[in-house]
């Protein structure tokens, strides 16, 4: 049993969307200051851990799943235990893409299901990691009506020694956005666990934008792409799918549509770029002695994900406990930060007048 996957390769839509996708990306790369990406690419990461699991009916809207990336997850609560494994999967993920010779195997790609489903409840989450061994079904959510059928359980470990084989196939001979758009649509179309499918395929796409420096160094997010666009993600997995499992598929809908969110991400990422230039020039002007790239990484951080402790600033500015406390202080010293609480609840937030000069920038 073997999935073959086809896309035509003269699509205008496809080839339109890569040109403009190279051009955002290059723009975007260059208008990020030197020293500044940890703040795109902890973002990138946080808002595919909220939209990946919001695509898969993760009811915590961005406000809360922020909440829960810089506190930790309650154990007794899914929801924040699915946006907190998501985000460590896509820092493992990320960790593994470093290194551009690596290959993707079944064993990274079962590592990362099983990060997404580690303790939550239920059948699923037990058999995390585990090609699934029972019938699968996909269906309307609403309407209960069926959306595809994927392929028997007896099939799914050739055809994912075949997947795994293709990736690699795809990582050195197509482009980075094909080959991400290719091994995205197989995982979801051999559907090889009994959860979390969708996550991990994503996340796998996304390790390989990152081997293929399609991701500007990890700093776009897709699924954010795809959830805001979710009626034709959903669509163009139709129309590439059909409704039952098809050993050759030609998957040319659905390249186009991921290549096309691709440079909606890219563009994103632009526009977020031009942004923070203002803000850190804002900064700059009145603060040069207060003000070094980890601070004003650590505003912006704070004005995305609000209050964040010690340990979480020195976390996200790749730092020390010390380096991150005096940080803190001297900010809160110049006025841009307050002090919340105290003792371990202790967080650091932007000053109010700090928020009224963000907001009157934005505006």
């Amino acid at each position: 049993m073997n999935l073959k996957l086809t896309y035509d390769t003269s699509d205008h839509g496809i080839l339109d969307s890569l040109a403009l996708l190279e051009s955002r990306l290059y723009t975007a790369r260059t208008l990020i200051p030197e020293g500044y990406e940890p703040f795109f690419r902890q973002s990138a990461r946080y808002e595919s851990a909220h939209t990946s699991t919001a695509i898969e009916g993760n009811v915590l809207d961005r406000d809360a799943a922020m909440a829960v990336l810089r506190e930790g997850a309650d154990p007794d609560q899914p929801p924040e235990l699915e946006i907190v494994n998501l985000s460590e999967a896509y820092e493992l993920m990320a960790s593994l893409a470093e290194d551009k010779s690596t290959r993707i195997d079944q064993g990274i790609i079962r590592t990362m299901n099983s990060m997404v489903l580690k303790g939550l409840p239920g059948a699923p989450a037990r058999n995390r990691g585990r090609y699934r061994v029972g019938p699968s079904l996909i269906v309307d959510a609403s309407t209960r009506a069926v959306r595809y059928r994927p392929p028997q359980p007896q099939w799914v470990p050739d055809l994912m020694a075949t997947l795994a084989d293709n990736i690699n196939v795809w990582l050195d001979e197509a482009a980075g956005p094909v080959a991400a758009a290719l091994a995205h649509f197989g995982i979801v179309s051999v559907h090889p666990f009994e959860d979390g499918n969708g996550r991990t395929a994503r996340l796998v796409a996304d390790m390989v934008l990152n081997l293929k420096d399609s991701s500007a160094d990890g700093m776009i997010s897709t699924s954010k792409a795809f959830y805001n666009e979710l009626p034709g993600y959903y669509q163009a997995l139709r129309d590439a799918q059909g409704e039952n499992f098809r050993e050759e598929v030609d998957a040319t809908a659905f390249v186009r549509y991921h290549t096309d969110a691709l440079a909606t991400a890219a563009t994103n990422l632009e526009d977020a770029a031009t942004h923070f230039g203002r803000i850190l020039s804002m900064f700059e002007q009145d603060a040069a002695h207060v003000m070094n790239e980890r601070q004003a990484n650590g505003l912006m951080f704070m004005s995305v994900i609000g209050p964040i402790s010690t340990s979480r600033y020195a976390t996200l500015t790749e730092s020390s406990q010390a380096t991150a406390l005096s940080d803190l202080g001297a900010l809160v010293e110049a006025g841009y930060v307050m002090r919340l609480g105290s003792g371990k609840l202790t967080r650091y937030d932007l000053s109010d007048d700090v928020e009224r000069r963000l907001t009157a920038a934005i505006n």
